[in-house]
């Protein structure tokens, strides 16, 4: 049904659909935020960042890695910034729940620091009862049950864990949007009295989490707006690491393909 979906996004005549994604945004977030060496330097280098952990994690070369084992190490990382469980995850991977729960634990054993952030935060939500994105947009929680309730505790914990993360996230690609939009209407102004045409050669579609799909002209221009959005997204102001885009076009969002 999602495959169905996707080719219903066409493209007009002479545009193309072109994506423009953040590479493992939530995950350089928390690097940033728990200030761990061994996750950050896991994301800056040039290999596959999942493949690269589950060689870790399951102690093999990379090259044995299975997309299978590289899809379980990509699961329990987002998994983590969720809030799920280990009988959650050993579903979901169809392992057993000795596997799932040695997986996870070779996972926070792998990153400490990162781990000993995750502590931290979800000692000061049950403090301070609440927790704020990298901008400082605040999340509030009630305490007043939480000291006899389990359940409510652990949910604040994951909704800690997952507000941080994520709106920091949008407060990142809310600035982008918004740089790209002045850009954008800096060289295409809608003005008849400045352009003879109210048809821009670009168009923002649709944003949908850490990814931005624009309509954009075929024309002798397209490359020098590719770049224009890229760069946009790539300026960092909020991070202590890289902001690395990865671009796809096509004439429909299905039919996208990896472009340089």
């Amino acid at each position: 049904m999602q495959k169905r979906l996707n080719t219903w996004w066409p493209s007009l005549v002479s545009f193309q659909l072109v994506s423009f994604d953040y590479s493992q945004l939530e995950l350089r977030i928390l690097a940033h935020l728990s200030n761990d060496d061994k996750l950050k330097a896991r994301l800056i280098t040039d290999t596959d960042f999942f493949i690269s952990l589950a060689a870790d994690l399951l102690k093999e070369p990379e090259h044995e890695i299975t997309h299978e084992q590289r899809q379980n190490a990509k699961q329990i990382c987002y998994g983590i910034l969720y809030g799920m469980s280990n009988e959650t995850f050993a579903r979901e991977t169809q392992m057993n729940i000795i596997e799932a729960e040695q997986f996870v634990e070779n996972f926070y054993k792998t990153f400490p620091t990162m781990t000993q952030y995750l502590v931290d935060l979800k000692r000061h939500v049950l403090e301070n009862g609440y927790v704020q994105s990298i901008h400082g947009r605040p999340l509030y929680f009630d305490l007043s049950h939480t000291t006899s309730n389990e359940m409510l505790k652990a949910r604040m914990e994951r909704q800690a864990i997952n507000f941080v993360v994520q709106a920091s996230a949008c407060d990142i690609m809310k600035v982008a949007m918004e740089r790209i939009n002045q850009i954008l209407d800096r060289m295409f102004p809608f003005d008849l009295k400045i352009r003879p045409t109210p048809i821009r050669p670009v168009y923002l579609v649709l944003q949908i989490h850490d990814e931005l799909i624009f309509e954009i002209e075929n024309n002798s221009r397209t490359n020098e707006i590719l770049n224009i959005i890229r760069h946009a997204m790539e300026i960092n102001d909020h991070i202590n690491l890289s902001l690395p885009v990865q671009m796809k076009s096509g004439d429909n969002w299905e039919s996208m393909i990896s472009i340089v």
